[in-house]
């Protein structure tokens, strides 16, 4: 398991595009909070939690999730997924060291999304002074971001197809949730919505749907995985 660790590391950090992608993602999220920040009329506190809303978030995220989704879908495009499970000899090792290597990548992006939200508000009339309310903020994006990746991860693995599962992970946000949401009328309810009320109040219930998504994905990626001929 650790020499799929290091593999899967040394893969990540050796790409150019993984750079760009999270310095993509960064600036927008910076681009984001900075017009947050502009409601002068709002108190900071306000701006901050505006920066991380249910319209943004998973835009945001997109760029920095397309490097764990290339993760499988790469593999499947230039057919160097027979070499990797012939390496590492096991397929369960595959997707569990894709998985926590997504995972750590990221806990990694949610902390630097924060970061370059606190300096935006910085550099436009001052972040909040609440730190345990951040802090929550902190948790809650980290931990929609390590759900959403691991959701990515998995369409990729079940599709073989990384422009699939970008689409994907683009259009369910975008509309279906939507609709959904206009029936269900419970926004928490919707898996990728769940944001808005994960970061305002912090309510544990609004992963479970996120969390219930994110487990099915995977476990149905590592059933067809260790069926299907790579």
């Amino acid at each position: 398991m650790l020499n799929a660790l290091r593999y899967e590391l040394v893969r990540i950090r050796t790409l150019r595009s993984t750079w760009i992608l999270l310095a993509a993602g960064a600036a927008l999220q910076f681009l984001v909070a900075y017009m947050a920040a502009g409601h002068s009329d709002q108190t900071r506190l306000w701006r901050f939690l505006a920066s991380f809303n249910t319209g943004t978030l998973p835009l945001v995220l997109l760029f920095p999730m397309a490097i764990v989704v290339g993760a499988f879908g790469h593999e499947y495009r230039y057919r160097t997924i027979t070499t990797t499970v012939l390496t590492l000899k096991s397929r369960p090792v595959v997707l569990a060291s894709k998985a926590v290597i997504s995972a750590v990548l990221a806990a990694v992006t949610g902390v630097l999304l924060v970061l370059v939200t606190l300096l935006a508000q910085v550099l436009r009339g001052g972040a909040p002074d609440d730190r345990a309310r951040i802090g929550q903020v902190l948790a809650a994006v980290v931990l929609y971001a390590v759900l959403s990746f691991l959701v990515g991860l998995g369409l990729a693995a079940l599709t073989r197809n990384a422009t699939v599962a970008m689409i994907v992970m683009l259009a369910v946000p975008s509309v279906v949730e939507t609709l959904l949401g206009s029936v269900l009328k419970k926004w928490w309810m919707v898996p990728f919505f769940s944001a808005e009320s994960l970061v305002d109040a912090f309510k544990w219930q609004s992963l479970l749907p996120l969390t219930a998504l994110a487990a099915l994905v995977v476990v149905g990626a590592g059933t067809v995985l260790a069926r299907r001929d790579v």
